[in-house]
């Protein structure tokens, strides 16, 4: 059984690597926009609120959000699973319920799908813009998808490398192999063990994971030999082809963890801990420890939409997202924090984990997207 990608996901990474192309040669190893923005739409709002103290700056804005003309209402399109949406959307009216919280949920391809589509037409839709860190540093550089802000106080609280100059990161995504505990009874303990026949048509790869791919083939290629040693090209290469070969493919990491509960694949070997997590909350039979090492770990991030019809709800909700409060939010609900405070419990033994810089991947995205495909076509469905 596999699964195949949507159109509309096809579309949207397509049109992430077309951006990839115009960008080739450009300045995109740094956090900065590559053209200059457009005129800020919220310029005259935060200047308003320099100076104010938490509680007055929360104030302002929801009285500002309840007398919009455009109605008390804030669009915010995400890639978050729907079991933390709700119970998001839960907190918020209790925490302000005057003001109503419009969610669009949708894979980080739909989002994206969504998002370039309203850019070319130039229609209003999301106030803020919540999805992969990796799409997110796309739209900067498009310069006229994500306002550059960096206004919110909670900003701070967020681990530097994880602020850019139009979002701020409000999550972390792990990157775990996980495996049905019904039907495998000796897990894979490597990346080697993963390339055995054995696991013929039992693995489940994901598409479009090409940053993830990118950076665990850099990190293999570094310390993926005997104790830590450099690995060649060559046996990373055969490494990933003999991988690829024993998977199906399947669109989608809430997918790949459902069919894997199923047991209609064995092991997932890019699964969202995320995912995985929340259907152990339920009892399904699946783990990802003992971790096969390393734990790939990419930023989530946050940003405010130029063509917001609700710029304060939208400021609101990104300072909301980015509070305790809203961190505490992500946690009770299987959602690793980007704020540091609030640690992932499943991963308190500190396993082996690099942190995904995606600014460099994004420069060379075309070309990871190329070679991470030249695998994926070799498995099933690919």
């Amino acid at each position: 059984m596999h699964m195949h990608i949507s159109r509309r996901a096809v579309l949207a990474v397509s049109s992430l690597v077309v951006l990839a192309v115009a960008l080739t040669g450009a300045s995109v190893s740094t956090s900065a926009p590559t053209k200059k923005p457009p005129p800020s739409p919220i310029k005259a709002l935060t200047k308003s609120l320099n100076g104010l103290s938490l509680k007055a700056r929360r104030a302002k804005l929801v009285s500002l959000a309840k007398s919009d003309p455009d109605g008390a209402t804030v669009n915010v399109y995400t890639s978050l699973s729907k079991l933390v949406v709700d119970p998001m959307k839960k907190e918020w009216k209790a925490e302000f319920p005057d003001i109503s919280l419009n969610v669009y949920r949708g894979s980080s391809e739909d989002v994206t799908a969504r998002i370039l589509a309203e850019r070319k037409a130039g229609t209003h839709g999301a106030d803020v813009i919540e999805t992969n860190g990796t799409n997110m540093l796309f739209f900067q550089h498009m310069a006229n998808v994500a306002v550059p802000y960096d206004g919110s106080p909670y900003r701070a609280q967020i681990p530097k490398e994880y602020r850019f100059s139009t979002f701020t990161a409000d999550r972390i995504e792990k990157f775990v192999v996980a495996w049905n505990t019904n039907l495998v009874k000796s897990p894979p303990r490597s990346w080697q063990d993963l390339a055995n026949p054995k696991w013929k048509g039992k693995l489940a790869m994901e598409p479009t994971d090409v940053d993830w791919f990118a950076g665990l083939y850099t990190y293999l290629k570094q310390h993926g030999g005997p104790k830590g040693k450099p690995m060649t090209a060559k046996k990373v290469d055969a490494l990933w082809r003999a991988i690829a070969q024993n998977a199906q493919i399947i669109n989608g990491h809430t997918t790949e963890a459902t069919l894997l509960a199923a047991g209609q694949v064995q092991v997932v070997v890019s699964g969202h801990a995320q995912s995985i997590e929340q259907l152990q909350a339920q009892h399904a039979p699946i783990a990802f420890k003992p971790f096969i090492k390393p734990v790939v770990e990419r930023p989530q991030g946050v940003g405010i939409s130029y063509r917001l019809p609700h710029a304060a709800a939208g400021l609101l909700f990104y300072d909301w997202l980015l509070s305790p409060a809203g961190q505490k939010i992500l946690q009770q609900n299987g959602v690793e924090p980007a704020n540091r405070n609030f640690p992932d419990n499943a991963f308190s033994s500190n396993p082996k984990t690099i942190r995904i810089d995606i600014r460099p991947i994004v420069s060379r995205y075309q070309s990871w997207s190329n070679k991470y495909a030249s695998f994926t076509r070799l498995g099933s469905g690919g």
